[in-house]
């Protein structure tokens, strides 16, 4: 499989970017675009063909698709299926080579001095697996989730996406940290407790790490605390049963660990911006 191999800065820069769902039977469907768009597969599978080769795509994998190259879904999902995709641009020059970057020190090339920025080499393979899926989830969801109502939120969605890029290429050098670990850890346990009360006391027992430690990981890894990370896992999930169920707040609050419907109520609006009841309205609407 090809690499896409491009030289920074100037830095790619990210366009947009979603979450869709492919229920049983749905394909893609045919397109060509200017831009590269990215598709990471969470959950089921994608059979997408591109440049008339025929790729299947499967959960914790993403493929890289080339501007000006048709693609197409030559084949229905054989389940339910969700990805993510963004769509981003290269403002310089790039190539599609059959070798990548095997060794993380070969990224960087230049130094650079007072008046030359230094020079760094990607080069991203074009159909790749994820082997730590719980972080790539959430710098993603890290981008999709910038508060919009700030004037400087695509500038910060930029930042998150050189991340996403950095993570793409630690992972096709299979080069995780120690930092990445523990947050990995950190993140598995949020998600699989996140229904009951999860204390930063009962992570950090859980990881066999100072509460301190595993908040100075999350924070230099994900750019906030457990806390912050589990309050916004609660909210996606809350966003799902407010668009897809008929349920009560009251309800929803509790299935998302959170017994108190007032302060859920509150917790929702100063995340997302609306009251969870007027986030069903504006969903259904669509």
């Amino acid at each position: 499989m090809s690499h896409i191999e491009f030289f920074a800065p100037p830095s790619p820069t990210f366009i947009q970017g979603g979450i869709a769902i492919f229920e049983e039977g749905k394909k893609h469907f045919r397109r060509v675009f200017t831009v590269f768009d990215l598709i990471y597969v969470k959950s089921g599978e994608l059979f997408i063909t591109e440049d008339e080769i025929p790729y299947t795509v499967r959960k914790g994998q993403y493929i890289l698709l080339v501007p000006g190259f048709e693609h197409y879904g030559h084949k229905g999902s054989s389940m339910r299926t969700e990805y993510y995709w963004l769509h981003f641009a290269i403002p310089t020059h790039y190539e599609l080579v059959e070798e990548g970057i095997t060794n993380w020190a070969d990224i960087h090339i230049s130094k650079g001095d007072h008046e030359t920025p230094p020079t760094y080499k990607f080069s991203i393979p074009c159909l790749g697996e994820i082997e730590n899926t719980n972080f790539l989830e959430t710098i993603f969801l890290n981008i999709l989730n910038v508060d919009h109502q700030t004037p400087d939120y695509q500038l910060r969605q930029q930042l998150h996406f050189h991340e996403f890029l950095l993570y793409l290429q630690k992972e096709a050098c299979k080069i995780p940290t120690a930092a990445e670990k523990v947050v990995d850890g950190a993140v598995n346990y949020i998600q699989e407790h996140y229904k009951e009360e999860v204390k930063m006391e009962d992570i950090a027992a859980a990881l066999h790490f100072h509460p301190d430690y595993v908040t100075r990981c999350m924070q230099k890894i994900v750019g906030e605390t457990p806390n912050m990370y589990l309050n916004k896992y609660r909210m996606n999930q809350a966003k799902k049963l407010l668009a897809t169920t008929d349920d009560k707040i009251a309800n929803i609050a509790k299935e998302v660990g959170i017994e108190d419907s007032t302060y859920f109520s509150k917790l929702f609006k100063r995340m997302e911006g609306t009251s969870p009841i007027e986030y069903r309205k504006m969903i259904l609407r669509r």
